[in-house]
């Protein structure tokens, strides 16, 4: 007797036959697996004080993270820091980024005002205890003039978020911010001094530099409050690329809005910028965020909002086997979450899910 259709199906082999024969597409292989939380994998996290509560680890952890970044205050000893990485790995999270917005955004490094030695020491005294426990970059950024926001506004999805208008930043907003007009010669001299003090000791430690663009990118060495902005495009970064001698612990935190913000006039788009900076290996770190459309007037959105197709972003990473940890950033406000923990789920699992999705496509 001959056996039954299903019994026949059974048979791989024979289950291909039937498939060609009833004119079904051929399989296609998907890539090769890889672990979600695999070192080697690009990292989805979520920014944290060192304060967090234990509920709030748990959470995280809950919720499928396995990586975070860390804002530290202006107190973070060694002891400290230590602290806060052991009691996040008690929850199975482990630290991929920590940074002290403190010790490098400075008046006195940022301007080049007496004092700035001082401070540029905390720094390089945080680079090493970094260093000392294996975490593996630290955020920089250098815009002391910056305006982030024209106006708060409800977007069409009914979310409260940020809108810049450089119309209105320049008809309402804009000031002189210090005593002194700061130029594109003065702020990369400042600039200069820094990374070239603080290299060395990152590159010591094993620390990696990911150098944040200026948010928002209006033209090259334009003015903001009297102070020129100088990493607004890529040949800014290229620049200070070429300055840092293309040192592997000099890169980048690519702040995908600020690329969005930017549009057409950033020399390279986003993806361009994952090409040449992630094809290095020097993209450390990854704000995952997007917006309603480029410059002149833009307004934050959810992920899943703006003009940027954030999965093409993240398959991009993926195709230069990105290892930076994304976090959600800037959330907007919605009802009942004071906190920001529903934006920030919402986030997560959006990234994360577009990460899987990139993992099948590409691996």
């Amino acid at each position: 007797m001959k056996p039954a259709r299903r019994e026949f199906l059974k048979y791989p082999l024979a289950a291909g036959v039937v498939g060609t024969i009833a004119g079904a597409p051929p399989a296609v292989a998907a890539a090769p697996r890889i672990d979600e939380y695999s070192p080697s994998n690009t990292k989805i996290a979520t920014v944290i004080s060192p304060d967090a509560s234990d509920d709030q680890l748990l959470f995280l952890r809950q919720i499928g993270l396995g990586w975070v970044q860390v804002a530290f205050g202006p107190n973070a000893p060694f002891e400290y820091i230590r602290s806060t990485q052991e009691r996040v790995a008690r929850y199975g999270l482990k630290i991929h980024c920590a940074y002290q917005e403190s010790a490098y955004r400075t008046g006195k490094i940022q301007l080049g005002q007496p004092g700035r030695d001082e401070d540029i020491a905390k720094f390089q005294t945080f680079l090493g205890d970094l260093g000392r426990l294996g975490i593996f970059c630290t955020k920089i950024d250098f815009h002391p003039g910056n305006t982030y926001t024209t106006k708060e506004i409800v977007s069409p999805r009914g979310y409260r978020v940020r809108e810049f208008n450089l119309d209105d930043f320049h008809k309402s907003v804009e000031k002189q911010m210090f005593d002194r007009v700061y130029t594109a010669a003065d702020i990369w001299a400042n600039y200069t001094y820094f990374i070239k003090a603080v290299l060395p000791v990152a590159e010591k430690a094993d620390v990696r530099l990911g150098l944040h663009p200026d948010d928002p990118p209006t033209a090259a060495s334009s003015m903001m409050n009297g102070v020129a902005k100088i990493f607004v495009d890529y040949e800014g970064i290229r620049r200070a690329d070429e300055l840092a001698g293309r040192s592997r612990h000099w890169g980048l935190t690519l702040c995908v809005g600020t690329w969005s913000e930017g549009g057409s006039q950033m020399g390279k788009d986003t993806f361009g910028m994952i090409q040449d900076f992630g094809g290095r290996g020097k993209i450390f770190a990854v704000h995952f965020r997007n917006v309603s459309s480029p410059l002149p007037v833009f307004h934050e959105t959810f992920q899943d909002d703006g003009y940027m197709d954030m999965y093409q972003v993240m398959k991009a990473l993926r195709q230069v086997k990105c290892t930076a940890s994304l976090i959600p950033d800037h959330y907007p406000t919605i009802v009942n979450d004071p906190g920001h923990r529903i934006a920030d789920t919402y986030s997560i699992t959006y990234m994360r899910s577009l990460l899987r999705r990139a993992n099948e496509e590409v691996g």
